[in-house]
C-alpha cells in the first residue's frame, strides 16, 4: 500500500523510468551509431552548445559531423509548427504567495506569518499582483505576454503528491489510475521521423507525462554526462587503460570494430570537454532552460521540452527566503531561456506551468503551507493573448483545513494548449471534451499582429456573502431622467451607473439585485451588465427587439467605484432599473435552492388578473419555503395579455412601489425571475396596471436567516450556445431534455456549489416553447422557466440547483431551439 504521505522526490521516482541505461527501458539513445555517437550523446552536445545551438559562439557545426546530424537530428520546425517548454514545479506551488491578493484582508488574517507585504507586491491590478521575486515574468505580463490561469485543479482533488502528480501527468478525462501520460500520447500521434526527437526532458528520467502507449520522450542528462568527459581520477585512467586498448588491431573483427568505436569516443569526449565544463549556468532550473533553448536554436526537430524545479513542498520555513528562492530561480530561468533563445525562434515558442496541487489558504505554525487543492499557472509567450483567466477562489469563510475551490480544470489549460499551439488533437489526448481558453491571438506560422492586444482584465469574483431584499426602488429610467440620464443608450455605448452607495444600497455591497427592463429599442440589440473596471465579456441580459418592453432580473456584481457598467450593442434602447436586494458580505440571510414548484396559475381557475387589480398571494409554508423565510425567488409569467401592461410584485403590508416585474404587450408570453421580500403571513402581492393577463407563479428558491448557502457574485461568463457548440453539440435541442455540466466550469467551482445562477436565452425556436431548467436525478417539475414563440429571442433569469453531478438538464416543448446559458454567480453549499 502506497504511503499517502508520501513524498515529492519518492512520488516523482515512482512515477518516472531511467532514461534507457542502467536497466531502463531501450528507448534507442545509447545505440553507437555514425563516428561512434549515441543520440543520447548527439542531444547532449546540442544542448551544451555544439550544434549551432548557441545565439552567438565559436562552438559551432564542426565539432558534430554532418553524417552525425544527418542520422540524429528530426525534421526541423515546420511553417506552422510551435514548440512548448513545460515547466514542473515539483511539490505544490503556494499560488496565494506566486499571485497574491493583496487588498483582500483574508489573505492577511489566514497566513499572517507567511504573506507578502502589500508595499512588496508588482501590482497586476487593484486586486492581485506577483510575487516580488517575479520581476521578469511581471514585465511580460505588462507587455501582453503572460496568461494567468487563476483557480486551476480537477474535481474531487486528492492531496497525495502521488496522486495528485499522476493525475496531473496522466491529463486525461476519465476514471482509472493513469497508464500513459499527455505528451507521451501526443508522441503516439506523430508520424515516426518527427517522434524520435518530438519531445524530450532535461532529467535523468522520464517522467509518466512524457510516457505514451506506444512512444516515450528522451531524457538528456543537464550534467553532460557523456561517457569520456570526467575529470575524475579514476575515470581517466579507465580512459587511460580503454585508450590502450583500441589501438591495438588486428585482433578479429569484433575486437576492431569496438576499438574504433571507443577511439572515436575518446577522441570526441577530449573535443567536447571543455564544452560540458563551462559556458552553463550552474543553477539547477537555469542550467535546464538553457540548455532547452539551445537545443531549440539547433532546429533538430524538438517540439516540447520539459524541466522541471523541485522543493515546492512548503510545510515549513516557506518564509523568509524558501519560496522566494524558488520563485526567483524560476524567474531568473525564464529570463535566461529568453536571453538565449534565437530571435528567429521567439514567436515559435510558449512556455508553460504546472505544479501537482497548491497550498493551503491558512498557513501553520511552521511559518508553511501545506498541501492545497486550486493555484494560478502561466502560460507565456509573444503569441499568448496575456491576461487574467479564469478565477481566483474567494478566501472568505475558510476555515483552517478547508481547501479552496477551482474554476478550471488543467486538462482545460493543456487542451487548449494543444489546440491552439501544438496542432491540435486536444481531446483525444486529454480524452474528453473541454473548454477552450483561446490563450492565444495568433498561431506559432501566423504573421504577429500589428499591434499588441491588451492584457483581458476580469474583475475578480466577489466574496461569499448574504442577501438584503427590499421592496423594489427605481434608481434609473433613461426616458425621465432618473438616474440622471436623459438619453437612450446608442450603439456600441457603455454607460456607468454607480449602484453602490446611493439609493438605499450600502457602499459595501458586492452585488446588487435589479429588475432591468429594455423599452423602445430602434432595433434587435443587446443590452450586457457587467462589474466596471473589468472588459465586458461575452454574455447577455437583454435582447430587446422594438415593440416590446423586456425586462429580466439582473445580479450584477459590483465593479471599482461601486459601479455597473450596461452596454448596448446596436440601434437605440431606453433601459430602467428597480433595486429588489443587494449582497453583502457581512449579511447572515443564505439561500436554500428548491425545485421548481407551482405556487399560482390564475388559468386553473378560469380568471385573469384585470386592470388595476391585486391579488395576495400566500408563498410562506408552500412549495418547500418555510413559514418564517425573508424572501423568495418566483418565476413570475404574465400570459394572454389583452394589451400592453406590467406586473408589480412586493411584499403584502406596504405601499405599492412605482416599479414593474414583469413588462408585456397584447398576445405576449413574458416570464422574468423575481427576488420578491415577503410581507406580512409570508406574502406578496401581485399587480397588473392595465388590461388583463393571466399570472402563473413558480418558486425556486428561499432566502433565510442562518441558511449557511452564501451566494458568489462573478462577472458574466458563457457556459453553454448551441449555436457554436459550447458546452453541447452545435445543433438546436429538439422537443427533450439536454444535461449541462456546470460543477468546474464557467467560474463555477467543481465542487461546494449548491445552485447556479445563469441568464438563460431561447433563440428563434422553430414552434412555440417552454424551458424548464432543473437539476439531474430527479422528475421534471410542471414548471417552465421561460416561454418563447417562434422566431423569438427570449431571456430569463434562472437559479438552477445542481444535481448531485453537479449537472442540470434543460427541457425544450416543442419544435427545436438553440439555447444559450450565461452564469452570473452561484451559491455555496
Amino acid at each position: 500500500m502506497l504511503d499517502p504521505d508520501i513524498s515529492t522526490a519518492d512520488a516523482k521516482r515512482l512515477l518516472s523510468l531511467p532514461t534507457g541505461s542502467h536497466g531502463g527501458p531501450d528507448d534507442g539513445l545509447d545505440v553507437v551509431g555514425p563516428d561512434g555517437w549515441t543520440r543520447r550523446g548527439f542531444l547532449q552536445a546540442v544542448g551544451v552548445g555544439l550544434g549551432g545551438g548557441l545565439v552567438a559562439g565559436s562552438l559551432g557545426e564542426s565539432l558534430i559531423p554532418g553524417d552525425v546530424r544527418d542520422a540524429y537530428a528530426g525534421p526541423p520546425l515546420g511553417a506552422n509548427e510551435g514548440v512548448l517548454v513545460n515547466i514542473v514545479l515539483y511539490g505544490g506551488n503556494d499560488g496565494l504567495n506566486t499571485v497574491v491578493p493583496y487588498t483582500d484582508g483574508n489573505y492577511y488574517s489566514q497566513r499572517s506569518n507567511v504573506a507578502i507585504p502589500q508595499n512588496q507586491v508588482r501590482q497586476i491590478n487593484g486586486q492581485i499582483g506577483l510575487h516580488p521575486e517575479l520581476d521578469h515574468l511581471h514585465s511580460l505580463y505588462q507587455q501582453g505576454q503572460v496568461a494567468i490561469v487563476q483557480g486551476v485543479g480537477y474535481p474531487n482533488p486528492d492531496l497525495s503528491h502521488f496522486t495528485s502528480m499522476a493525475i496531473w501527468m496522466g491529463a486525461r478525462f476519465g476514471p482509472g489510475a493513469p497508464t500513459s501520460g499527455w505528451i507521451g500520447r501526443w508522441l503516439d500521434g506523430l508520424p515516426a521521423d518527427r517522434a524520435i526527437l518530438g519531445a524530450a526532458t532535461i532529467d535523468s528520467s522520464v517522467a509518466l507525462h512524457l510516457q505514451g502507449v506506444q512512444r516515450r520522450g528522451v531524457g538528456i542528462s543537464p550534467w553532460g554526462d557523456m561517457f569520456g568527459v570526467s575529470t575524475e581520477g579514476y575515470d581517466v585512467r579507465m580512459y587511460a587503460g580503454l585508450g590502450a586498448m583500441a589501438t591495438a588491431a588486428g585482433r578479429g573483427q569484433w575486437h576492431d570494430q569496438f576499438a574504433s568505436t571507443m577511439r572515436t569516443q575518446l577522441e570526441l569526449a577530449t573535443e567536447v570537454a571543455p564544452a560540458f565544463a563551462s559556458g552553463l549556468p550552474t543553477g539547477g532550473l537555469t542550467r535546464k532552460m538553457t540548455i532547452a533553448a539551445r537545443m531549440i536554436n539547433a532546429d533538430i526537430g524538438m517540439r516540447i521540452v520539459d524541466v522541471g524545479l523541485d522543493g515546492f513542498d512548503t510545510h515549513d520555513d516557506q518564509v523568509p527566503d524558501n519560496h522566494a528562492r524558488l520563485l526567483r530561480e524560476l524567474d531568473d530561468a525564464i529570463a535566461a531561456f529568453y536571453a538565449v533563445l534565437s530571435p528567429s525562434l521567439r514567436d515559435r515558442v510558449t512556455i508553460m506551468t504546472m505544479s501537482e496541487f497548491g497550498r493551503t489558504s491558512w498557513s501553520n505554525q511552521s511559518r508553511g503551507t501545506d498541501h492545497g487543492t486550486s493555484a494560478p499557472l502561466f502560460v507565456i509567450g509573444s503569441r499568448v493573448k496575456g491576461g487574467l483567466y479564469g478565477q481566483a477562489a474567494p478566501l472568505a469563510g475558510l476555515r483552517r483545513w478547508d481547501r479552496m475551490a477551482s474554476y478550471v480544470d488543467f486538462r482545460w489549460v493543456i487542451g487548449s494548449v494543444l489546440d491552439g499551439w501544438m496542432g491540435g488533437g486536444g481531446s483525444t489526448i486529454v480524452q474528453g471534451n473541454f473548454t477552450n481558453l483561446g490563450l492565444f491571438h495568433s498561431g506559432p506560422g501566423a504573421p504577429p499582429t500589428s499591434t499588441p492586444i491588451p492584457p483581458i482584465v476580469t474583475v475578480p469574483p466577489a466574496p461569499a456573502s448574504g442577501f438584503v431584499p427590499t421592496a423594489p426602488v427605481r434608481v434609473f429610467d433613461t426616458r425621465d431622467g432618473t438616474g440622471g440620464r436623459t438619453s437612450p443608450l446608442a450603439a456600441g455605448e457603455t454607460w456607468r451607473f454607480q449602484i453602490a452607495g446611493v439609493n438605499g444600497v450600502p457602499a459595501d455591497a458586492v452585488a446588487v439585485a435589479i429588475n432591468l427592463t429594455a423599452v423602445g429599442a430602434t432595433m434587435p440589440t443587446f443590452v450586457t451588465v457587467h462589474p466596471s473596471g473589468g472588459d465586458r465579456p461575452v454574455a447577455s441580459n437583454l435582447n430587446p427587439v422594438p415593440g416590446v418592453a423586456t425586462p429580466n432580473l439582473v445580479i450584477a456584481r459590483v465593479g471599482t467605484g461601486g459601479s455597473i457598467d450596461l452596454f448596448n450593442n446596436a440601434g437605440y434602447v431606453h433601459l430602467l432599473a428597480d433595486v429588489v436586494g443587494w449582497f453583502v458580505t457581512s449579511g447572515d440571510v443564505g439561500m436554500s435552492a428548491l425545485a421548481p414548484a407551482r405556487l399560482l396559475d390564475t388559468r386553473d381557475g378560469g380568471v385573469p388578473l384585470g386592470p388595476g387589480q391585486t391579488i395576495e398571494l400566500q408563498v410562506g409554508g408552500r412549495g418547500g419555503v418555510p413559514a418564517d423565510a425573508a424572501a423568495v425567488v418566483l418565476n413570475v409569467t404574465a400570459t394572454e395579455p389583452t394589451g400592453e401592461s406590467y406586473l408589480t410584485v412586493w411584499p403584502t403590508g406596504q405601499g405599492r412601489p412605482l416599479a414593474s416585474s414583469v413588462n408585456m404587450v397584447r398576445g405576449q408570453t413574458v416570464p422574468n425571475l423575481v427576488l420578491a421580500k415577503l410581507g406580512d403571513g409570508g406574502r406578496v402581492n401581485i399587480y397588473n396596471h392595465s388590461g388583463s393577463a393571466h399570472v402563473v407563479v413558480d418558486v425556486l428558491g428561499c432566502f433565510g436567516s442562518g441558511v449557511s448557502s452564501r451566494f458568489v457574485a462573478v462577472s458574466p461568463q458563457r457556459v453553454l450556445d448551441t449555436r457554436e457548440g459550447m458546452g453541447a453539440p452545435a445543433v438546436p435541442l429538439a422537443s427533450g431534455a439536454m444535461t449541462l455540466a456546470l460543477a468546474g466550469r464557467s467560474g463555477v467551482p467543481a465542487t461546494g456549489a449548491s445552485a447556479v445562477l445563469l441568464n438563460v436565452t431561447a433563440v428563434t425556436p422553430s414552434a412555440p416553447t417552454y424551458v424548464t431548467v432543473y437539476p439531474t436525478g430527479i422528475d421534471r417539475p410542471t414548471a417552465s422557466n421561460l416561454n418563447a414563440g417562434a422566431g423569438q429571442v427570449v431571456p430569463n433569469m434562472v437559479v438552477a440547483r445542481l444535481g448531485a453531478d453537479g449537472c442540470v438538464h434543460l427541457f425544450s416543448n416543442a419544435g427545436t431551439v438553440d439555447l444559450v446559458a450565461d452564469v452570473m454567480g452561484w451559491f455555496t453549499t
